[in-house]
C-alpha cells in the first residue's frame, strides 16, 4: 500500500473540493492519504520520509502559485528524491496560467522533491467572473471525470507536465506583483456599517490578517487576495470598492456541490479563488 500526503490552500473552496475527490480517488486505489491544510501546517515539524510520494496543491492566483504556497514550499525540510505531484485549480484554461507552478517546482527541485506530474483543473471562477449555474455544472462534471485518471496516472508515477511559453513565464513573473499589491487592497475594503464583529473572517484568514477591534473587522497589511473573508462574511459586510469593485461579485454559489461555503463552517478552509 502506498503512504500519500497532500499539502493544499484553497481560499474560498475549489481547490479543497479537487483535493477531497482526490483523497476519496485515492483510498479506492488501496492508498493511505493524508491530507493537510497549509495555512495550519509547520513544515519544519513534518517526517515526509514517511511517505512514497507527496502533492501540493493551490488555486492559480495571478498565473501563480499563492505567496502562502511559495514560501510554505521554502520551509519544507529537504528530502532525497521524494516523488512530488503538483495540482491547480484555476477559473480556466488559459496559457497564461501553464507556468504558475514555474517557481513552485523549482523551490521543490532544489530541496530534493522529484516533480513529475503538475496538473490544472478548471473550477468555477471565484474572481471577477462568475459562471452561470450551466458553466459551473459543466466544469465540476468535468473535473469529476479527470481526477480518477489523474490518480491513476499519480500512482503509477505518469509524468505530466505544462508547457508553458515564454509569454506565460513572463505573466507569471509579472504577476507576482499582485503579492505587494494585494497588502493594499485593506484600502479599498468597506466594512463598518453591516459587520457586526462576529469575527468569523478573522477565525478563517490565512494570513492572520484580520482581527476585531471596537466590534468591528481591522485589517493589517498582509492580504493574500484569496478571497476568502469577502464570500464567507454572514453579513456580507467586507466589500471591495472602486477602482476595485470589479474584483469580486455578490453572491457565493449556491450550488449544491458548494454548500460547505454557504453554510458558513467554521472548517479549516473556506471558500474559492480559483481554486
Amino acid at each position: 500500500m502506498q503512504e500519500v500526503c497532500i499539502f493544499y490552500f484553497s481560499g474560498t473552496g475549489m481547490t479543497k473540493y479537487v483535493i477531497d475527490k482526490m483523497k476519496l480517488a485515492l483510498e479506492k486505489n488501496q492508498t493511505q492519504v493524508d491530507v493537510f491544510a497549509i495555512e495550519n501546517t509547520q513544515a519544519q515539524s513534518l517526517s515526509l520520509n514517511d511517505y512514497d510520494a507527496i502533492g501540493i496543491a493551490y488555486p492559480v492566483h495571478a498565473f501563480n502559485a499563492p505567496k502562502i504556497v511559495v514560501d510554505f514550499a521554502r520551509s519544507l525540510p529537504k528530502v532525497e528524491s521524494l516523488d512530488t505531484f503538483v495540482i491547480s485549480t484555476a477559473g480556466e484554461h488559459h496559457w497564461a496560467n501553464f507556468a504558475s507552478s514555474a517557481l513552485l517546482i523549482k523551490i521543490l527541485r532544489k530541496k530534493g522533491f522529484c516533480v513529475f506530474y503538475d496538473r490544472p483543473f478548471v473550477m468555477p471562477s471565484n474572481f471577477i467572473v462568475k459562471d452561470d449555474e450551466t458553466k459551473v455544472r459543466a466544469k465540476i462534471s468535468k473535473v469529476n471525470a479527470q481526477i480518477p485518471i489523474a490518480v491513476y496516472e499519480i500512482l503509477s508515477r505518469i509524468t505530466y507536465q505544462q508547457r508553458a511559453s515564454f509569454f506565460a513565464k513572463a505573466a507569471a513573473v509579472l504577476g507576482r506583483a499582485e503579492w505587494f499589491g494585494a497588502k493594499c487592497v485593506k484600502l479599498f475594503y468597506s466594512d463598518k456599517k453591516r459587520c457586526d464583529g462576529c469575527g468569523l473572517c478573522a477565525a478563517k484568514c490565512p494570513n492572520r490578517n484580520i482581527s476585531i477591534q471596537k466590534n468591528r473587522a481591522a485589517f493589517r497589511w498582509n492580504c493574500g487576495l484569496c478571497m476568502r473573508c469577502f464570500y464567507i462574511c454572514p453579513k456580507s459586510a467586507i466589500k471591495i470598492h472602486r477602482p476595485f469593485g470589479f474584483i469580486g461579485f455578490d453572491r457565493w454559489y449556491e450550488n449544491a456541490d458548494f454548500a460547505y461555503i454557504a453554510s458558513k463552517s467554521p472548517d479549516t478552509s473556506s471558500r474559492r479563488r480559483p481554486e
